[in-house]
């Protein structure tokens, strides 16, 4: 059996148990349940497919249920929904479930129905079944063990009761045990039908629930005896945006054809219309997986290959043969799109699709060209695919364990890395901006938009090396220093992709010193990293007083993010204590902080080119820079960052790459586009145009959000094509297994009590599905359990250690299968520096000592982290945004090696929000990036000015005004023409963004200003941060006491803690 079908029928076994668990029957059709068990009651052990009785007070409710129940738009173009719980009358236990959907040319519709009873036992009841005279014996026998009840099947799926209904009507099923209400609506040229089955026993309202009075395991199916099904008369409003009607062209394959009322709806998974809709209580919609090989003619060219681009010598002619080939294949499909025939309401979109397309060719071509012409951009990219070529190397040889003792590879035996064609398409469509400095595309931002797991961080790597390479041949030592800033908004994010950056970065500087040293200069290629304070030290003496309290640990654990050599994964710290510092690949004094191999046979053994200490990054910038956004926020209070941004000697950071676009938004968004304005302005000053790339999975309306962030317009490659599933670059597999979402809300059961029984079952399925492949059992070993608030994430941990683990005991078949949960860890920002710790463990299969069982976590997973064997996650209600939904459940199921993604979200009955996901499960999943909302970004209104305006215009008179020590405050004086000139670019980049605030800028601008000036004419000396009360503070930290009596400016520390916050003075004991 191969892999495809092996995976499937694992994934199969999973479902059914998890099924089995949480709807039922587990046992088989006639259960039984007994007084010694846990959950005796069924209504207690299954949280789904319930219907309960009407309490006799509850009539108006029920019928207002029945007719009212419509879909609430999921569509990302709705207003957001408020995530408070419902009205108590939708917290009441079910007693009907419902679907809706839209008929054409129908006259009748057939509707299959299933559910089942569970009966007390006694004597009585067992003589008075005629039906069931010949088990007898049996059910005596169960009386024997004291069965409490015994499931009574009415009619199931395989063989169930079939009724008709032609008009608005109620008909009685089940033995007369349940209701089906039609109501028949006709609208436009069809009929809106809305088809509820409904439980009509009745029961006093009392604290606990008659078992008996209650049906299980209900569900119907309909389908039309005439006619057929149409798509789905949607609520949602119209919507005339641009970008509204490309995603209405290329989605318009993806049909909805109907949505649940407290369940969900399932219809065939195939281009036809189906021939029947379903209720179903654990939807489950399979999202495949992308392709990203390309065509087919790829495949007869050496184009791809980093061995034949990273050729030294390369003949131009040849070179150029391939590069043309390459995109001509491209253009062919591009001139097919141009010419398909669509209905007329798309044209204008689809003109706007192909244009985009268009423009990507031109700019490709011009690559090309710049590639053929210009010697020093060609030697600069073949260089580039030499580095990148040893990175991937590197990366593979120390995947699984280190390589010791260390022999240099030969690079040229490793003949099968490629680029993928998206990522060579990428970089020459971006080398004319980088070369030609004074390009229409300089100041245009070009956003890498593509799939997660697809190669964006390997794409802009490279184009990370053709930069540090060509400033270097073109510029000399003047094209040293810090050349590429890369930044990202989440810590574990930027420690994920330094691991990356560290191997590039070494093996780029090993090819300086030992092989291109007169072409690259006697300056070292090098890496930094440049994040908050609780990753890493700001001075010297923090690290030599880390690295003290490491020496003196008996398992040290490294707290200097660099886990392992990036050339042979030697670690940098041993596992037990050592008395001999060289096991150590730290050396730190109260003046020094390098890295170097503890391997004495690596390359490495004596400097590792990286830095973590802020003060030695100020000292000694690095080629290459890698931060989190927040820390940006320092450049008001430290200036000691001119180094990297306005270096005397060397030309300022060329190229300024923003991976994870997507996470600039919201309040952090607001407060970084006034820092982004700063930063433009002082790197500008310097005489340089940075360029500015961009990287997300997820991203709607990015023209408006890069707008306000950079100033700048917006190319997004690839461009989509006219169908979402084909961007040529990007296609989707119809063959691969795919991610299996699963979706599960539990009524009459409260969310802690749906939480504890989903993940249980989940940890006790690879103990209990007997057939499940060993690589499914390490895919599924470890359950990550994703959380959008600390407050749950804190519920959870909780629970692993004490809940959930109970459950298991009361679910697993034998004491013996009974599964131990004896490592839970957590993931949130609360955890910092034990992230790589985590991450490590992550790695370890099943059996391994230190495998992790549950992983409680936050967004911090969300982007970022990428650990191959993960295949499980459990989804703790809907999160807020449809692009964090994606892009968190994207860690499972990411290789082909293991078994597909399992992605299990559990959604609260009482939430709207979550409710409308769960009864339109099918088709927000079928159309998961349409649902993407736009992102929102103001940092030019009114409240954001108030809040960091002063901060913008303190870090262009620091870093490029000449004002940049402390006690240069004093010395502002906004008519010197060079200040007033720095002023008037600092307006001019704000209103590039904004420019409906134009007036609003220039008034607060000149108001700060003034300010300025009067602090200047204090009697106390003024500095930018006064340390003793002889002088005056310009800035103040935010919220301290000073901000608040108004001794000087409130100033962040960082972007990240962007809310307010409320000062608590203590009085009194």
């Amino acid at each position: 059996m191969d892999n495809t079908k092996l995976f499937h029928n694992d994934r199969e076994l999973l479902l059914g148990y998890l099924k089995e668990q949480l709807l039922g029957p587990s046992e088989g059709e006639n259960e039984g349940f007994y007084k010694d068990s846990a959950n005796n009651l069924p209504y207690q052990r299954y949280v789904m497919g319930t219907l309960y009785p009407q309490v006799i007070s509850d009539d108006e409710y029920i019928n207002e249920e029945i007719n009212t129940q419509e879909m609430v738009s999921a569509s990302s173009d709705s207003e957001e929904v408020d995530d408070t719980p419902m009205s108590m009358v939708f917290q009441r236990l079910p007693a009907s479930i419902g679907m809706s959907f839209y008929v054409k040319d129908c006259k009748q519709i057939e509707i299959d129905v299933w559910g089942a009873q569970y009966k007390k036992i006694n004597q009585d009841f067992i003589d008075s079944q005629e039906s069931l005279a010949d088990d007898k014996r049996i059910l005596k026998k169960r009386l024997e063990n004291y069965p409490e009840f015994i499931r009574i099947p009415l009619a199931t799926e395989k063989k169930p009761e079939i009724i008709y209904a032609n008009k608005t009507q109620t008909i009685n099923a089940l033995k007369d045990k349940a209701e089906i209400k039609v109501v028949w609506r006709p609208l436009g040229k069809g009929s809106l039908i809305t088809v509820t089955m409904l439980n009509p026993l009745k029961q006093e309202e009392t604290d606990t629930t008659d078992p008996e009075l209650c049906l299980y395991q209900v569900g119907f199916k309909c389908r039309p005896s005439s006619g057929a099904f149409d798509e789905y008369f949607s609520l949602n409003r119209l919507s005339y945006d641009d970008e509204e009607s490309e995603l209405a062209l290329q989605y318009k394959k993806n049909i909805n054809y109907g949505v649940g009322h407290g369940c969900s709806v399932n219809w065939p998974d195939n281009d036809s219309t189906p021939n029947f809709i379903e209720t179903t209580f654990m939807p489950t919609q399979e999202v495949k997986p992308q392709d990203f090989d390309g065509a087919e003619d790829y495949k007869n060219l050496d184009v791809l290959s980093l061995q034949f681009l990273g050729k030294e010598g390369v003949d131009s002619k040849i070179l150029n043969s391939q590069l043309e080939q390459f995109i001509t294949s491209y253009e062919k499909w591009y001139e097919k799109i141009c010419d398909e025939e669509i209905d007329k309401k798309f044209k204008v979109a689809k003109e706007r699709i192909s244009s985009r397309i268009g423009i990507a060719i031109d700019r490709i071509r011009l690559g090309i060209s710049i590639l053929n012409n210009n010697e020093q951009a060609r030697q600069a990219f073949v260089m580039a695919n030499q580095v990148m070529l040893r990175q991937m190397v590197h990366v593979k040889l120390t995947e699984e364990e280190s390589i010791n003792p260390y022999k240099q590879p030969d690079y040229k035996e490793f003949k099968t890395f490629a680029w993928r064609p998206f990522q060579l398409a990428f970089q020459l469509l971006i080398i004319e901006s980088l070369v030609n400095e004074d390009s229409k595309d300089r100041d245009t931002l070009d956003l890498i938009w593509f799939p997660t797991g697809g190669g964006k961080t390997e794409a802009y790597l490279g184009v990370a090396a053709f930069e540090l390479i060509y400033r270097r041949l073109k510029y000399g030592e003047a094209g040293a220093g810090t050349a590429v800033i890369t930044r990202y908004t989440l810590r574990l994010l930027t420690s994920q992709q330094f691991e990356r950056s560290a191997t590039f970065i070494c093996v780029l500087e090993m090819m300086r010193k030992n092989e291109k040293l007169k072409l690259l200069g006697k300056d070292s290629f090098s890496l930094g990293y440049w994040a908050g304070q609780t990753m890493t030290p700001n001075k010297y003496i923090e690290a030599y007083e880390k690295y003290g309290d490491m020496r003196g640990e008996e398992n040290p654990k490294n707290p200097f993010v660099l886990q392992k050599c990036p050339l042979c994964a030697t670690q940098i710290t041993p596992h037990k204590r050592s008395e001999e510092s060289s096991d150590y690949g730290v050396k730190v004094t109260e003046t020094s902080f390098n890295f170097n191999c503890p391997s004495n046979t690596c390359d490495l053994h004596k400097n590792i080119p990286i830095s973590v200490v802020d003060e030695d990054l100020y000292e000694n910038p690095p080629s290459f820079l890698i931060g989190t956004i927040d820390k940006f926020a320092r450049l008001a209070w430290d200036n000691r960052a001119s180094n990297i941004f306005c270096p005397d000697k060397n030309r300022a950071p060329s190229l300024i790459i923003q991976d994870e676009l997507h996470l600039i938004s919201g309040q952090l968004g607001t407060i970084a586009g006034l820092y982004e304005a700063a930063i433009d302005v002082i790197i500008s000053s310097k005489g340089v145009r940075p360029k500015y790339i961009a990287a997300t999975a997820t991203i709607r309306r990015s023209a408006d959000q890069v707008k306000k962030l950079y100033g700048n317009t917006v190319d997004i490659f690839p461009p989509a094509g006219l169908s979402w599933d084909d961007s040529y670059f990007s296609k989707t597999s119809k063959t691969a297994n795919g991610r299996l979402y699963v979706g599960i809300m539990a009524q009459g059961q409260s969310p802690v009590l749906s939480l504890v029984n989903t993940a249980a079952a989940l940890s006790q399925s690879v103990m209990d599905c007997k057939g499940l492949s060993e690589t499914a059992i390490n895919s599924w070993w470890t359950q990550v359990i994703y959380h959008s608030s600390k407050r749950e994430l804190g519920k959870t941990i909780s629970l692993a250690s004490d809940d959930i683990p109970m459950r298991i005991d009361a679910i697993s078949r034998t004491k013996e299968s009974r599964r131990q949960l004896t490592n839970i860890q957590e993931m949130s920002s609360v955890i910092k520096t034990e992230l790589p710790t985590i991450l490590s463990d992550l790695k370890k299969n099943q059996g391994d000592k230190g495998a992790i069982d549950i992983l409680p976590c936050t967004n911090m997973i969300s982007v970022g982290v990428d650990v191959s064997r993960l295949g499980l996650m459990l989804i703790y209600r809907q999160p807020k945004l449809t692009s964090e939904y994606i892009q968190a459940s994207s860690r499972v199921g990411r290789s082909e090696k293991y078994a597909p993604g399992i992605v299990v979200t559990l959604y609260s009955a009482n939430a709207p929000r979550d409710r409308s996901h769960y009864e339109s499960f099918k088709s927000y999943h079928r159309s998961l990036y349409r649902y993407v909302e736009p992102t929102s970004v103001t940092p030019f209104s009114p409240r954001a000015r108030d809040r960091a305006l002063h901060a913008a215009l303190v870090i262009v008179m620091r870093h490029a005004g000449g004002l940049s020590e402390n006690n240069a405050a004093k010395d502002f004086n906004p008519k010197d023409k060079k200040i007033e000139k720095l002023i008037g670019c600092l307006l001019k980049r704000m209103v590039r963004s904004e420019p409906s605030e134009e007036i609003g800028i220039e008034r607060d601008l000149n108001r700060l200003i003034t300010e300025w000036v009067n602090m200047t004419k204090s009697k106390k000396p003024l500095r930018y941060e006064g340390k003793s009360k002889s002088f005056k503070s310009l800035l103040v930290r935010f919220n301290s006491k000073e901000a608040i009596e108004k001794e000087g400016w409130p100033t962040q520390d960082s972007m990240r803690n962007v809310d307010a916050e409320a000062l608590i003075e203590v009085l009194g004991e």
